[in-house]
């Protein structure tokens, strides 16, 4: 049976997940994507991953420059994840002129609104299909506020519910 692309993507986006922002390259020509393929690796060492379309800006980046930082969204940071996703907005050097950001210990950008930032190296890549598998070894992170979280789930931006015990 031939799988359709879209027909699978369709079926992916019933999987609901958390969005990350990553960062990379050296100032002033910083470059970042929306992505949803982030997750915890390993505890020792502080390992995670993210997938990146082998055909994207982003892998060349990271090919280059051997470092990123991944942004952990908040709800409130939903016109941020559909900037990073556009692939009409500026290239870098203007990329990140309008955002508020800081440099983390690896000299990628950290967004200031995400509520966790995640400062790692490369450690490994590795094959997966059209994409590559990145595999970053966390150097530093930041829990910068306890805002609940942006979810992706069948191609829009979604929020939790409020806890009843709030």
């Amino acid at each position: 049976m031939a799988i359709e692309t879209k027909e699978f993507r369709n079926v992916l986006g019933t999987f609901a997940t958390g969005v990350t922002i990553v960062t990379s390259g050296k100032a002033p020509m910083f470059h970042g994507m929306t992505a949803q393929s982030f997750s915890s690796l390993s505890l020792d060492p502080p390992l995670i991953l993210v997938c990146v379309d082998k055909s994207a800006s982003m892998a060349e980046i990271l090919n280059k420059t051997q470092c990123f930082t991944v942004n952990i969204l908040g709800q409130a940071q939903e016109e941020a994840m559909w900037y990073f996703a556009n692939k009409d907005r500026p290239s870098p050097p203007d990329e990140f002129d309008e955002i508020d950001y800081t440099v983390g210990e690896t000299g990628c950008p950290r967004l200031a609104q995400a509520t966790t930032v995640l400062d790692c190296v490369v450690r490994e890549v590795l094959p997966g299909g059209d994409h590559d598998i990145y595999i970053g070894e966390v150097k530093a992170f930041v829990e910068q506020n306890q805002d609940d979280p942006i979810l992706f789930f069948r191609g829009r931006g979604r929020t939790l519910a409020p806890d009843e015990s709030d």
